[in-house]
């Protein structure tokens, strides 16, 4: 039975509804209106080395993708209450105006970059789903971000219309050892349990600001994932240790800059998507 991505409920206790990955309040400050869909093709690595290309209709822009795992109760409570904190920071920047952001609403706007970056991984269904569910949790209770989670900002040419990015990764970690213990009381290891970190990266780009966010369910991979993507001198970080800034920022990034700084990672095999 289908959970609640974020409060983990499910029917009959609460009512599943549509969430859209971007408000749809922001379609009016979309400078271009993109077509309704377009064709993608994606393929498909298996372990015997077959490659099978897949073709589907997605819609052409983000501001048209919902999914139907949240609930109405955090749809309609914290996660609209978040959306309508961070819009009134939000749209200034969008428009690329000159504005100041202080500390507190540069962590609003983290928490609202890592809350759409959260449901934008589950656009591409579950497998995997790199958001860990204490992740989730944690921004629904506390309106912060989780720990091993990097937000950045950047000042970017507009885009023709709204645009995602997002990357799986996934690093093995050190194996625990497999022992048995014979009659005599005597051990041995007999095997190693592989263990793997997963996480993801994505960007978020609209109209004139563009967010790049690095999670993971490990230190050691969100770590790896922050140092080789941190953007240095072409962006601001907002989380973890948010601070002040003006904006727009300098240098204006190109979409090019833009999707090179989100192609630094290696992503999981057929994972990436636009």
């Amino acid at each position: 039975m289908k959970k609640c991505l974020f409060c983990g409920r499910s029917a009959p206790e609460v009512k599943m509804t549509g969430e859209h990955v971007l408000r749809r309040e922001l379609i009016n400050q979309v400078l271009w209106e993109a077509p309704q869909s377009r064709t993608e093709t994606v393929n498909r690595g298996y372990s015997d080395g077959t490659q099978i290309a897949m073709s589907r209709q997605v819609p052409q822009s983000i501001l048209n993708q919902t999914l139907k795992d949240v609930c109405g109760g955090c749809n309609n409570g914290w996660m609209n209450n978040l959306e309508i904190l961070a819009e009134k920071k939000l749209v200034p920047l969008l428009r690329g105006e000159h504005t100041h952001v202080g500390k507190a609403d540069a962590e609003v706007l983290a928490t609202w970059a890592a809350k759409t970056a959260m449901v934008r991984a589950r656009v591409d269904g579950d497998d995997p789903y790199t958001v860990p569910e204490d992740h989730r949790t944690h921004i629904m209770n506390t309106n912060t971000p989780p720990a091993n989670l990097t937000v950045w900002a950047a000042t970017c040419e507009p885009h023709p219309s709204a645009r995602t990015r997002h990357c799986k990764v996934g690093i093995e970690l050190p194996g625990t050892p497999i022992t048995e213990t014979d009659e005599d009381g005597e051990t041995w290891v007999v095997g190693v349990e592989a263990k793997q970190s997963l996480g993801h990266v994505t960007t978020i780009v609209i109209n004139h600001i563009a967010f790049f966010i690095a999670e993971a369910d490990s230190e050691a991979l969100h770590a790896d994932l922050a140092t080789t993507l941190d953007p240095t001198g072409n962006a601001t970080k907002l989380w973890p240790d948010p601070e002040a800034f003006s904006w727009p920022l300098s240098p204006v990034l190109t979409p090019d800059q833009i999707d090179d700084i989100g192609n630094l990672t290696q992503a999981l095999p057929s994972t990436t998507t636009g």
